[in-house]
C-alpha cells in the first residue's frame, strides 16, 4: 500500500511537475482530474499540495496559463468532499455552531455584494472579488472537519520549511544575478524603477508577499527546531538563510507587522529559548546571507554589466526616486536601514498625499462620506476585481485606472461601508473572544500573534486577498475550531 509521503510525491509529480514539462493546456486538464482522483484517497495530502502551490503560484502560470484555476478547483474540491462526508456520517447540524465566529466574513461579502449590484458593477466583477475573499476563506470549514493528528502537524511544518527553503534559495540567486538567472523572461524584462530593482521578488513575483511567506516559514522553522531535535542543523542554516532572504526583499511592512506580532507572541507564550534563537538567526543572518549577498550582487555587476537586467530601466516619474538612491545603491550594507528610515520622511509623505497611499486613504474617506452606510460595492475601489475590470465610479470621483488601495480598512469602509466593516469587525472580535477563553491552549498565542500581524500588515496590503497569509491563517482558525470540538487524534490514546 503506498504510503502518504509516497502518495504526496505522486500528487505533486501529477498535479505540478507534468504540466511544468508539458506546457500544453491538455496536459493541465488531463493533471487536474488525475489529482482530483488521487484526493479521494488521502485529503489531508491534497491540502499540504496546496501550500507547495500557493507560494509559487505566479511562477507557475507564467510558465503554463492553465495553472491558474489548479489551487481554486482543488479547495472547491475538497470542501465538497468534506461536505458529502458529513451528510454521508449523518453528523447533527449543531456541530455546525462552531463556526459561528465566521458568519461576520459571510455577511460581509454579502454586504459588499448588494452594494456593489446597486452601484452597477458587472456580475463578473462581483463574482471574481467574491472568489478572492472567499476561496481561502473555505479552509477554515476544511481543516475544521478533518481528523488532525500530531503526525499532520509535522508534515505541514515540514512543507513549510521546505518551501521556505527552496524560494530562499532561489531568491539569493535571483538578487545576485539582479533577476537573469532562474527567472521566466518576461519576469527578466520587468521595467522597475531603481527603487524596486534592489528588491528580491522571487517565485512569488511580488517582494512584499514573499517577505510575508519568508516571515510565516522563519517562524515555522524555528518552532520545527525546538520541537525536532533530530533536524536541529538543517533548520537552523533554514532559519539563517530564510531571515538574510527576508531583509533582502526589504518588506518594510511584512517585516515590522511579524516582528511586532512575533514579540507579542514570546510575552504570552514566554518561550525565551525561541526568542534566543531569533536573536542569534538574526545576528547570523545579516552577517553571513544579507551582506555578502549584497557584495556578491555588486561584483557580479562588475563583471558582467551588459548582463544587468532590463528592469533598470524606468520612466521619467522615476527620475526623483533615483536621485534620492543613487547613493544608497552604491553603499547597500545600508539599504536596509534607510527603507526604514524614509518611511516617515517628509518627501516620502509628500509624495504618499500627492499620489500615493495617503491619496487613497484621502480619496476614500471622501467616497466613504457619500456612502456611509453599505459603500459602492465590490469592484469599485481598489481591489482585484477594480484592477482587472475597472471601476464604475471612477469618473465620478477622478480615480486613477487600476489603482489599488494596499489598505485594507479604507477598502472596507468605501466599498462595504459602516455595516460591511463592522461585520469583519465581528469576526476578529469573535475569535479574539475564542482566543481568551482558551487562552490556555498552545495554538492560542500563535494564532493570536498571527491575526495582529495581518491587522497591522492592512494598512499597508490587502490582506483578504493575499492567498499565502489567508491560506495559512484560515487553516489554523479551522485547526482552532476543530480542537474546540475533540482533542487530537493522537492524543486520545495517550
Amino acid at each position: 500500500m503506498i504510503s502518504k509521503n509516497n502518495h504526496l510525491l505522486l500528487l505533486f509529480s501529477i498535479s505540478i511537475l507534468l504540466p511544468l514539462i508539458f506546457t500544453h493546456l491538455a496536459v493541465s486538464l488531463v493533471s487536474i482530474a488525475v489529482t482530483l482522483f488521487l484526493l479521494m484517497k488521502d485529503k489531508k495530502n491534497g491540502l499540504l499540495l496546496l501550500f507547495v502551490y500557493f507560494p509559487i503560484r505566479p511562477f507557475l502560470i507564467e510558465i503554463n496559463s492553465g495553472f491558474k484555476l489548479l489551487g481554486d478547483i482543488l479547495i472547491v474540491f475538497l470542501f465538497v468532499l468534506v461536505i458529502i462526508e458529513y451528510i454521508k456520517n449523518k453528523k447533527s447540524l449543531s456541530r455546525l455552531s462552531k463556526y459561528f465566529v465566521t458568519t461576520g466574513i459571510i455577511l460581509f461579502c454579502f454586504t459588499g455584494t448588494i452594494s456593489a449590484f446597486l452601484t452597477g458593477v458587472e456580475l463578473k466583477a462581483i463574482i471574481f472579488q467574491n472568489r478572492a475573499f472567499l476561496i481561502t476563506f473555505l479552509m477554515i470549514f476544511i481543516v475544521g472537519e478533518l481528523k488532525v493528528t500530531r503526525e499532520d502537524i509535522r508534515r505541514f511544518v515540514g512543507i513549510t520549511v521546505i518551501m521556505g527553503t527552496l524560494l530562499s534559495l532561489h531568491g539569493m540567486i535571483e538578487f545576485i544575478s539582479s533577476r537573469t538567472v532562474f527567472v521566466p523572461e518576461a519576469w527578466e524584462n520587468w521595467n522597475l524603477s531603481s527603487v524596486n530593482e534592489m528588491r528580491v521578488y522571487g517565485l512569488t513575483a511580488n517582494p512584499n508577499v514573499l517577505g510575508t511567506f519568508l516571515c510565516i516559514c522563519l517562524f515555522a522553522t524555528l518552532y520545527a527546531y525546538q520541537t525536532f531535535h533530530k533536524y536541529r542543523w538543517p533548520l537552523i542554516c533554514a532559519a539563517i538563510l530564510m531571515l538574510g532572504v527576508l531583509c533582502l526583499t526589504y518588506s518594510r511592512g511584512s517585516i515590522l507587522a511579524f516582528g511586532i506580532a512575533f514579540i507579542l507572541y514570546i510575552l504570552l507564550s514566554r518561550n525565551w529559548k525561541m526568542m534566543k534563537t531569533c536573536i542569534v538567526t538574526v545576528i547570523i543572518g545579516l552577517c553571513i546571507i544579507y551582506y555578502p549577498a549584497n557584495a556578491a550582487k555588486s561584483y557580479v555587476t562588475q563583471m558582467n554589466p551588459d548582463r544587468m537586467n532590463t528592469s533598470s530601466q524606468h520612466d521619467d516619474q522615476d527620475d526623483d526616486q533615483e536621485k534620492e538612491h543613487n547613493e544608497t545603491n552604491k553603499r547597500h550594507s545600508s539599504t536596509f536601514s534607510n527603507r526604514f528610515k524614509e518611511i516617515f520622511s517628509d518627501d516620502i509623505i509628500q509624495k504618499s498625499s500627492e499620489w500615493g497611499r495617503l491619496y487613497v486613504v484621502f480619496k476614500g474617506i471622501d467616497i466613504y462620506m457619500l456612502h456611509p452606510a453599505i459603500g459602492t460595492g465590490f469592484g469599485t475601489f481598489g481591489d482585484s476585481a477594480t484592477l482587472s475590470y475597472g471601476s464604475p465610479i471612477s469618473e465620478q470621483y477622478g480615480l486613477p485606472d487600476q489603482m489599488y488601495s494596499d489598505n485594507q480598512y479604507i477598502q472596507f469602509l468605501v466599498q462595504t461601508g459602516t455595516i460591511g466593516t463592522l461585520f469583519v469587525l465581528a469576526f476578529i472580535v469573535g475569535m479574539m473572544i475564542q482566543l481568551w477563553k482558551r487562552r490556555g491552549e498552545p495554538l492560542s498565542p500563535t494564532l493570536f500573534s498571527l491575526i495582529v500581524a495581518a491587522l497591522f500588515m492592512a494598512l499597508f496590503y490587502n490582506v483578504l486577498e493575499e492567498k499565502i497569509l489567508t491560506l495559512y491563517f484560515y487553516t489554523l482558525v479551522g485547526y482552532f475550531l476543530y480542537k474546540d470540538r475533540q482533542p487530537l487524534e493522537d492524543e486520545t490514546s495517550r
